[in-house]
């Protein structure tokens, strides 16, 4: 609930206070907010995660950035769109892609169970950690004028993992997962002036099934400035973080593993958009 309360808290606070003052409504030819927006950055991220992979071709119980040497800090490239697909402009669907590709390689300071095999202290070990994270989704503006866009959304994180091990007498041990998982949310846009915006975007998923749990919490806040006709730029902060839970016996088919697997980020988000 208190995770709840963060999310929605900015959103609630800025409906009570500035909503009744604007509730006349303005044109639609008046409004600030564009059909279509495709925006392109980098993203500078710091990573933690914690993995316990009990299957038959990987079983660890390990932080991999400490055990594996995986960089906590990396820049990754960020893809996003939006396109408001009615006339009166409230209908919108969102895309995002950011991919978080890690690979290391490390000397193992102790032992770490694999499967019925041990990777012992000393060896060498070329480690992957790829993580894909793949956002649709669908809003309603349930409020509208010249000055604010508040909404509220539904969604699919599609979020492709791959670790994969190797090195002197490993046999090449790879897991891939698919975690699909769907999330609601609300989002918040206030046009400052004319051409400059601050935008928050808040979303929140948990589900428990048998043995299978999932969270996921994803929050971002930027502000963007449209420098040019059809041209802006933006910056932003984004944390997001993801829980997945599976002991075996779940009936959530599309969560193919079995164990447990921990992943969180925040970043800094710089970026360029062409919109119309």
């Amino acid at each position: 609930m208190k995770i709840i309360g963060r999310m929605c808290g900015p959103i609630i606070i800025a409906a009570i206070l500035f909503i009744p003052a604007f509730a006349g409504g303005s044109d639609t030819a008046d409004m600030p907010w564009e059909h279509f927006s495709f925006s392109l950055g980098g993203f500078s991220t710091v990573l933690d995660s914690s993995l316990v992979l009990g299957s038959s071709t990987l079983g660890i119980d390990i932080n991999p950035e400490e055990a594996f040497g995986l960089d906590t800090s990396i820049f990754a490239i960020r893809a996003d769109g939006v396109w408001r697909f009615t006339q009166n402009r409230r209908h919108r669907a969102d895309f995002s892609y950011i991919d978080l590709r890690r690979s290391a390689e490390k000397v193992i300071e102790k032992d770490i169970p694999i499967g019925d095999e041990i990777i012992s202290v000393g060896t060498l070990v070329q480690s992957r950690f790829d993580l894909q994270i793949i956002k649709l989704g669908y809003s309603y503006s349930f409020f509208q004028d010249d000055r604010f866009d508040l909404g509220a959304s539904i969604g699919l994180f599609i979020m492709p993992i791959t670790i994969a091990l190797s090195g002197d007498n490993i046999k090449g041990e790879e897991t891939e997962i698919t975690a699909p998982l769907p999330v609601f949310g609300m989002r918040f846009d206030f046009a400052i002036t004319p051409k400059l915006f601050l935008k928050q975007d808040y979303n929140l998923f948990f589900l428990a099934i048998n043995d299978f749990k999932g969270a996921v919490v994803n929050t971002k806040i930027a502000v963007e400035y449209n420098a040019w006709e059809h041209v802006g730029l933006g910056v932003g902060v984004e944390t997001f973080r993801l829980r997945l839970e599976d002991k075996g016996g779940s009936d959530y088919p599309v969560v193919d593993f079995v164990g447990k697997l921990e992943f969180r980020y925040t970043g800094l988000l710089l970026y360029g958009k062409v919109y119309f």
